[in-house]
C-alpha cells in the first residue's frame, strides 16, 4: 500500500539540520548584539537624563555636589571637576559623559 512512499532520505535530513544550525548560529549572535546595544542606549539616556538634572538643580540652586544614584541594574555617579558635570556609569566598560558649565558675563 505504500511501497512508493519512502520517507526522506539521509542527505535531505541532514541538508535540513544543515540549515536549522546555520540560522541558529548566525541569528542568536546578531540577536545577543542587538539586546547588548538597547541596553547601551538605554543607560546612555539614563546617564545624560542624570547629567540634565544635577546640572539644572546646579544652576538653579547653586549646589555642586556629588551623587551617586541607581537606576534599574546601573549605578551612575555625578562629580564635579572644575567648570564640568561628569555622570559616569559601567555597563560592559566604564563610560563617562561631560557637560561644561557656560560662564555667565
Amino acid at each position: 500500500m505504500f511501497k512508493s512512499n519512502r520517507g526522506f532520505s539521509t542527505i535531505e535530513t541532514l541538508f535540513a539540520c544543515h540549515i536549522f544550525l546555520f540560522a541558529a548560529l548566525v541569528i542568536m549572535p546578531a540577536y545577543e548584539k542587538i539586546m547588548m546595544g538597547k541596553k547601551e542606549v538605554r543607560a546612555k539616556l539614563e546617564a545624560y537624563q542624570i547629567l540634565h538634572e544635577q546640572m539644572n538643580e546646579a544652576f538653579i540652586e547653586g549646589k555642586k555636589s556629588s551623587v551617586k544614584k541607581k537606576r534599574g541594574d546601573n549605578t551612575y555617579v555625578f562629580n564635579w571637576s572644575k567648570e564640568k558635570g561628569c555622570v559616569s556609569y559601567k555597563l560592559q566598560k566604564k563610560q563617562t559623559i561631560c557637560f561644561h558649565q557656560v560662564a555667565e558675563r
